[in-house]
Parts: structure tokens; C-alpha cells; sequence
């Protein structure tokens, strides 16, 4: 972004506002249509777009890709690896575990009760929960479909892998709910889900990194989680920590009910032999 900084100290009026805000929200200004950043800085799109002329782009694509350019530079894995290598060049466990430890209490602080009771409610009510992330979220987002289906009715994960994703928002409506869990780098996959959900009325529990985070912005209510780890990839803990949270509190809502579903999958378990014992007899994969 050499020519935007480079633009900043002699910039005003508009100008000077649309720098400072790509200068502090890269990662925003890197996925917002024209229209919605206008919005978002309280500026014209006209005024973007000739800013963008100005600081010689030949619009306001090409100044958007090469944000989207930086901003993959910034945050490359093999940067977060070398900016998490302490001086001395020693690690112990007990420096990761700190680290994630850190991240819960801060996430803690950063999630006011009420805001979370809220979560819970749109979770309880909702007619279906979609839920939605990709690369390192996905374990997280497969888990919470998967604890969330024993508590409560019409549970779907939403995957990239088939085409099954067609199926979920021909379906979604305003009376579901959208949890996608999305945090940097951000999946366009996971964004795109957010946007079309959006359409529809569908209400958004975004768990991320910043209420100005891709779906931060789009989302009726954001838990903002911590992630940062010692290595290349992002920490899940604090996500985990959210998560856990969320289904425990979605089953006290209605605990009758849940208790019931939970009864069920556990007879189903039995019945297959799902679980190893000791002495058990033949395991669920002999029998078939």
C-alpha cells in the first residue's frame, strides 16, 4: 500500500478520511463493496473512487487488490512464526498453555454478559442453525453442529467440500440463525455465507475478532475472541471456550427438552456399540 501511505500527509477533506480508515482497518477496506465502505468512512462513493484516481490507481478495484495484496503479505504464517519466536529462542509448553490462558481472560472481558444472554436466546428460538468455518475454524464450527444437534432440533453445518451448501440457502430464512465462526485469515467462503445469509433476513451470531471483521459488520450480535498463538496458526482455545459456553447455556434454556434429545443419542449409541468397554464384544465396525 506504498502509494496510499505515501498519499496520507499531503491528503484532506475525504481523501484524508478514507486513507486513515484503510491505514486502520485494512483488513475491513479489503472486502467491503464500494457502496458499504462509503457507508461505513460517511463519505460518497464518488469521493472513493476519485481518491482513488488521485493517488494513481486506475479505480477503486485496483486500489482494493492491492489491500487485499498487503494484507495477505501481513499476516503470512511463516511472519506470525517469526514474530512468535521468543529472543532467547526457547519454548516450553507451559508458554503456549500461558498464552492461550491470556486469551480466554481477555476474551472474557471482551464479551458482556448480555450480549452473550442475547446469543442464547436468538440460538434457542431460531427455526434452523447454520453453522459455518473453514480451515482452522472448521474443527471448531464441526464440533458445535455436532453438540448443538444433541441438544436442539434442525442443527446444519455448512461445508465447501460438496455442493450440499446449495440445499442450506435455498432453505435459510429469517426465522434461522447464522453462526459463522471466521477469523483472520479471514475464508472468503465463510464471509460469502455471512453475506448471503444476510439477504435473507437471517440473524447473525458471528464469532470473530473485531465487530469490524468481515462478519463482524454484518452480524446482529458479535463475541469477539482472542486467537493469537506462538506459532503459525490461530489458537481455537478462547473460540472453544465461547462455544462450550453457548451450547451449555442453549440446553438450561430448555433442559426437559435437551435432556431428552441427549437420552436419545445415547441409546442410539449403545445400540450401534458406538463407545469402546472393556469386554464389550464386537465393535460397531465388526458388525457391519
Amino acid at each position: 500500500m506504498k502509494r496510499i501511505k505515501m498519499a496520507y500527509p499531503k491528503s484532506k477533506g475525504t481523501q484524508e478520511k478514507l486513507i486513515r480508515f484503510i491505514l486502520d482497518y485494512p483488513d475491513v477496506a479489503a472486502f467491503l463493496a464500494i457502496g458499504d465502505l462509503a457507508e461505513k468512512i460517511g463519505i460518497s462513493t464518488s469521493s472513493i473512487s476519485r481518491a482513488a484516481v488521485d493517488m494513481g490507481y486506475s479505480g477503486f478495484p485496483e486500489m482494493q487488490k492491492e489491500i487485499q495484496q498487503h494484507l495477505r503479505r501481513r499476516i503470512l504464517p511463516t511472519e506470525r512464526m517469526e514474530r512468535a519466536v521468543t529472543k532467547d529462542g526457547n519454548f516450553t509448553f507451559r508458554d503456549s498453555v500461558r498464552n492461550d490462558i491470556e486469551n480466554v481472560k481477555k476474551t472474557l472481558s471482551r464479551i458482556p454478559d448480555t450480549l452473550f444472554n442475547d446469543a442464547v436466546t436468538l440460538l434457542s428460538k431460531a427455526n434452523e442453525v447454520f453453522v459455518v468455518g473453514l480451515g482452522t475454524q472448521y474443527p471448531s464450527a464441526m464440533y458445535f453442529s455436532g453438540v448443538m444437534k444433541q441438544i436442539r432440533d434442525r442443527v446444519t453445518l455448512i461445508s465447501h467440500e460438496t455442493t450440499e451448501y446449495f440445499d442450506c440457502f435455498s432453505r435459510i430464512s429469517s426465522k434461522d440463525v447464522l453462526l459463522p465462526i471466521c477469523l483472520p485469515r479471514y475464508s472468503r467462503f465463510t464471509v460469502h455465507a455471512a453475506q448471503e445469509a444476510e439477504k435473507t433476513g437471517c440473524k447473525i451470531i458471528a464469532i470473530t475478532d473485531s465487530e469490524i471483521s468481515p462478519t463482524g459488520i454484518l452480524a446482529d450480535i458479535v463475541l469477539q475472541v482472542e486467537y493469537e498463538s506462538m506459532s503459525f496458526f490461530n489458537s481455537n482455545v478462547a473460540v472453544m471456550a465461547v462455544l462450550n459456553a453457548l451450547a451449555t447455556s442453549v440446553a438450561m434454556e430448555d433442559w426437559e427438552h435437551a435432556r431428552e434429545r441427549v437420552g436419545k443419542f445415547s441409546e442410539i449409541a449403545l445400540n450401534w456399540n458406538a463407545f469402546y468397554q472393556e469386554n464389550s464384544g464386537e465393535s460397531m465396525g465388526e458388525r457391519l
